[in-house]
């Protein structure tokens, strides 16, 4: 299984997404689970697929969340949790005013999380942060 830097995590529309992958730096790689298969999957291979999922998100350098009003998703949240119980960096960008936000922006803070506000935002403390990584890597 690949090793990736990046998972993106959050709501599962496209269009975050894709903004995301055109604006981070082409040498990082990125993790996207979203597929528009998910629909046409029997049980067994939805099971599969989030199985893989959480492979990903243990493998992968930083995990990204887009939250935001008009995608919901409860999923997210379970993501999230899971992500911080691993102790992986997670980065979260709220970008506007979202349910329970006070409750969310106050645990990230309470666990280290670092949250933004937009997309451009999100996009450079992730470059940031994996620059400080290999960094780190080259000065051992």
């Amino acid at each position: 299984m690949k090793v990736y830097d990046v998972y993106l995590a959050g709501y599962p529309d496209i269009s975050w997404r894709e903004s995301f992958l055109s604006l981070i730096d082409e040498s990082i790689t990125v993790y996207d689970p979203i597929i528009d298969e998910y629909k046409r999957l029997n049980h067994e291979e939805k099971a599969d697929l989030v199985a893989s999922e959480l492979e990903f998100i243990e493998k992968s350098e930083i995990i990204v969340f887009y939250l935001c009003k008009k995608w919901q998703s409860y999923f997210s949240m379970l993501q999230l949790g899971d992500a911080v119980g691993r102790g992986k960096q997670v980065v979260i960008c709220i970008a506007d005013t979202i349910d329970s936000e006070e409750k969310i922006r106050r645990y990230c803070e309470y666990r280290g999380i670092i949250v933004v506000e937009s997309l451009d935002d999100l996009v450079s403390t992730v470059e940031e942060y994996l620059a400080e990584v290999e960094l780190c890597a080259v000065n051992l």
